[in-house]
């Protein structure tokens, strides 16, 4: 996969994110069910499904026998499995619950300027042009997207807010923490075995384990795509990009997660938008071209 394969991986696991979260809103509108109820089916399914894909391509047996080799990575798969796939699932759902979806994704869009900056402080460097001014640009086409131009549209419940934000951190966390787990294990292993972790730990926490409600005809069409689109679909793609793009440019690109999900909503919900917002939607696609764009390098570290 080069370069530009890996971007686009990134791109398509983002529209999928962006429809999970477009799916979680109509599914929180039609069930009582919680933001951790619907995130334990999430894991639970998604990872069994992807179990079966890994044991028919062979990863299963690899990632065994890796383990076996390096029991350590135990500890590793399972502080991913916490916190890059959990809660990065579990506090977007609750942000959404307690806000709306383009609310939610617009606030947990912070992370690509989370990333950037911990790179550049991890390697002392400042960062390159393009990151730099994606994050500028995809900041700006986020803002106008979701607001208009006008702040006060932004108004949301402060818990919604605090929950996305805590997301947004989740968010940086699962683009850089798994990189030497992609190298050692099948992705396909990796995130079923995170998944399963996550469900399993998460059940610890809900009070009754009834999936019968998320079946019901109202519903099942949500919990289907989020399951297979929005989660094993998107993780694979996701990670998939890991292994070729650096952290920035990964969680820059997923910047087309807002537009796609401001887009859905006019679709979907029948929300219209003016020139602010489709100007949005060209900074935001901007964005995502930035990082791959050539720049002369600039001898600036800050080290002195």
């Amino acid at each position: 996969m080069g370069k530009s394969a890996a971007l686009f991986a990134v791109a398509v696991a983002a529209i999928m994110w962006a429809g999970s979260g477009m799916a979680a809103q109509h599914f929180f509108a039609h069930s009582d069910k919680s933001a951790l109820e619907l995130s334990n089916i999430r894991m639970s399914l998604a990872g069994l499904l992807l179990l079966a894909v890994a044991w028919q391509s062979g990863g299963l047996a690899r990632g065994v026998k890796v383990l076996r080799k390096k029991p350590r990575l135990m500890l590793d798969l399972a502080l991913y499995a916490a916190i890059g796939i959990f809660l990065v699932q579990f506090t977007y759902f609750q942000g959404i619950s307690l806000g709306n979806a383009a609310a939610a994704t617009v606030i947990e869009y912070t992370c690509p300027a989370m990333v950037i900056c911990w790179e550049a402080l991890r390697a002392w460097k400042w960062p390159k042009p393009g990151e730099a001014a994606a994050v500028v640009m995809a900041s700006l086409g986020i803002f106008l997207l979701v607001t208009g131009g006008d702040a006060e549209k932004l108004l949301v419940p402060l818990a919604c807010v605090l929950w996305c934000l805590l997301s947004s951190v989740c968010f940086a966390f699962a683009a850089i923490y798994p990189r030497h787990l992609l190298l050692e294990f099948d992705p396909y292993f990796l995130l079923a075995v995170g998944l399963l972790i996550g469900g399993a730990g998460s059940s610890l926490f809900v009070d009754t384990l009834d999936w019968r409600p998320f079946f019901a005809p109202e519903v099942v069409c949500d919990i289907g795509f989020i399951v297979v689109g929005g989660t094993a679909l998107a993780f694979v793609l996701f990670n998939a990009g890991l292994l070729y793009l650096s952290p920035e440019q990964a969680t820059v690109t997923a910047t087309i997660e807002p537009a796609a999900s401001v887009l859905m909503a006019s679709v979907i919900f029948g929300t219209r938008f003016g020139a602010a917002e489709l100007l949005g939607v060209g900074l935001v696609l901007a964005a995502i071209l930035m990082p791959i764009l050539p720049y002369p390098k600039l001898k600036n570290s800050l080290r002195r």
